[in-house]
């Protein structure tokens, strides 16, 4: 069988050729019905035989589906199906009297309607007003009607003059509040027994006409439930509603606490309730003493509070300490779950951890764009990181920023032939200011190492284009290998960097395992980023120290100034502190001039021979 008879010929099961024989019945029984009318007689389909040659299938699930067999094909298989008449004695009943009043008036005569809902009326073989009417007399009758056609019942309600809800606005609010009711066919007078149910408890109606209703909501439910109108004997359909109080909840306290220094504490307070609070107070509390009263303003439904007394900063020694944010301690919230508001966290504050290093390199500038190629040891790995590495085991480039990439794919663009690879960075990476890494970071990044005067711009030129689309990127390259000699380029934040280049050299902005606290030029004051996506760091400062003489370097790391030091490899300073028997030495002859790394003993994870010697940097930690 070609593909042009699959598709003229699909595969069924049993109840979709009922449900289509049915309807076929319906349309000629309502043709036959319209005909009694008229003549005054009794017209009626008695029974339909239908064989059928098929193939059948049976799936895993017990599902058994068929498929008409093609002219000219064998099967052994005939499904034989008879639809007898078996409710002649239930048609004159469903049928009105011919003396009844009956209107045979088209469904285009119907308010507002639409030829693509006459279209659906008409697939469940009602043609006219009277059929509606009739297919339509019980509120079942209006739910299946509305299943099959996909019609709103608001709207077979409008059309039958029967009252519908549309919505309660708003649909969510405070028990014993006011809302509004908006529908139709409710009346210009409200009747006498009319009732507004609220999750099956009676609201008191405060205002009435015939498309909007203003009631008072019961003041003792909660959650989620129904409500609908009651006319007399006819009710409306039904909407949900939820009833929730306002909700205060304290989800946590932010902080990172290092002994001495200032360091910021934050609550977070949410509001997820349906109301919004009215002005309260928050108290603090630091290890057991309560600290004065604060007042907070209203917080909105759904909101989280940025207000200042949220906000706390303190300075505590060494040890463990407990800090605590209480809501509204007078207890004048209407809340329902006050366990919620408050919260407390008790933690340990440590000594400052700080790693001191010496370098040569003197530094000008902390912008990577300006900076150019940098080596293994190079500070400004300490700030930014590219979207890959060079791994010394593997030997290999492995994933940095980036989650992964493919093999570069020969692609034609406007009669070049050139490669294009898809980078896909990772979801969880942020610049130091809290900001969220973008595509377009990359593609900015890239763009500003093709300027001129930009010590990798011969380089960037080999990388044609980079497209962005969400946290994907496609890079079009000259050559297959044209993207690996910029993989370790530091990213730089587009807003940031764009918005004053100059200035983002003395404070950059990276993703780098360590921030800028302070750059004088010959030292240079880093922080522990603790949202680092590699981990946050053991040491919490790094002080990096440029003394570009030689000599001078080297009495300075004599007088153990610093943890660890990169020098340039000198004999005589090689055999004079290999004398001394106090460091670890690590010469770096294939480097570029060759260097000298110098550690203390008590200094580990730190590889110094490793192709990015910061990559690892997180994990640096002293002995005790």
């Amino acid at each position: 069988m070609n593909s042009e008879d699959t598709e003229d010929n699909a595969e069924w099961q049993l109840a979709d050729l009922v449900d289509a024989m049915s309807a076929e019945v319906d349309r000629a029984e309502d043709t036959l019905a319209l005909k009694s009318y008229s003549r005054k007689i009794s017209l009626a389909i008695k029974s339909v035989a239908l064989d059928v040659e098929v193939t059948m299938r049976r799936t895993e699930d017990g599902l058994v589906y068929f498929r008409s067999v093609p002219p000219g094909t064998e099967t052994r298989t005939l499904l034989k199906l008879d639809f007898a008449q078996v409710l002649e004695s239930q048609l004159a009943g469903l049928r009105r009297p011919l003396d009844d009043t009956t209107t045979s008036a088209p469904l285009s005569t119907l308010p507002g309607i639409t030829p693509a809902e006459i279209r659906a009326l008409n697939s469940i073989a009602v043609y006219s007003v009277d059929d509606l009417l009739r297919y339509t007399r019980t509120t079942s009758m209006l739910a299946e009607v509305s299943r099959i056609t996909g019609l709103a019942e608001t709207r077979l309600r409008a059309w039958r003059g029967d009252p519908y809800v549309l919505e309660v606005k708003p649909a969510l609010g405070l028990p014993g509040g006011s809302v509004v009711i908006e529908g139709g066919n409710f009346g210009l007078v409200k009747p006498a027994n009319a009732l507004v149910m609220f999750h099956g408890k009676e609201a008191t109606i405060l205002q009435w006409s015939s498309t909007r209703l203003t009631v008072a909501v019961p003041a003792d439910i909660s959650g989620a439930g129904l409500v609908f109108v009651v006319l007399g004997a006819r009710p409306t359909n039904v909407v949900s509603w939820v009833a929730s109080v306002m909700d205060l909840r304290v989800e946590g306290l932010e902080m990172e606490p290092v002994a001495g220094e200032p360091f910021a504490l934050e609550a977070v307070l949410f509001n997820r309730g349906a109301g919004a609070s009215p002005v309260f107070s928050v108290q603090w509390s630091v290890d057991g003493v309560p600290e004065p009263l604060q007042v907070h303003g209203v917080l909105l439904p759904g909101q989280r509070s940025a207000e200042s007394v949220c906000r706390r900063e303190l300075a505590l020694g060494v040890g463990t300490h407990t800090v605590q944010l209480l809501v509204d301690p007078e207890g004048k919230l209407p809340v329902a779950d006050r366990a919620g508001l408050s919260f407390s966290r008790t933690f340990e504050v440590h000594a400052l951890k700080t790693l001191v290093l010496g370098s040569f390199h003197p530094l000008s500038t902390l912008d990577p764009l300006r900076a150019g190629p940098q080596g293994s040891s190079s500070v400004l790995g300490l700030l930014f990181r590219g979207l890959g590495r060079r791994d010394g085991v593997k030997k290999q480039w492995v994933p940095e920023l980036a989650e992964s990439w493919t093999a570069p794919v020969p692609v034609q663009v406007n009669g070049a032939s050139l490669y294009a690879v898809t980078v896909t960075l990772r979801a969880d990476l942020r610049f130091h200011d809290g900001t969220a890494l973008r595509g377009e970071d990359v593609r900015y990044t890239f763009q500003k190492l093709k300027e001129e005067g930009s010590p990798w711009r011969e380089l960037a030129l080999r990388v044609r284009d980079v497209t962005p689309q969400g946290q994907t990127l496609t890079f079009l390259l000259e050559a297959p290998e044209a993207l690996e000699p910029l993989m370790t380029v530091g990213i730089v934040p587009q807003g940031a960097h764009a918005k004053d280049p100059v200035g983002f050299g003395q404070r950059p902005l990276g993703t780098g395992p360590f921030r800028v606290r302070s750059f004088s030029g010959e030292t240079l004051e880093l922080q522990a980023f603790g949202r680092y996506f590699r981990g946050a760091p053991r040491v919490d400062r790094l002080r990096v120290v440029t003394v570009p003489d030689l000599d001078r370097l080297g009495e300075r790391v004599e007088q153990q100034e610093f943890q660890a030091t990169v020098m340039p490899y000198d004999e005589g300073w090689y055999q004079r502190l290999m004398d001394l028997g106090e460091w670890r030495l690590t010469p770096d002859l294939s480097a570029s001039p060759p260097v000298l790394h110098v550690q203390v003993p008590s200094l580990r994870e730190r590889e110094v021979l490793a192709p990015d010697s910061t990559a690892g940097a997180h994990l640096w930690y002293l002995l005790d």
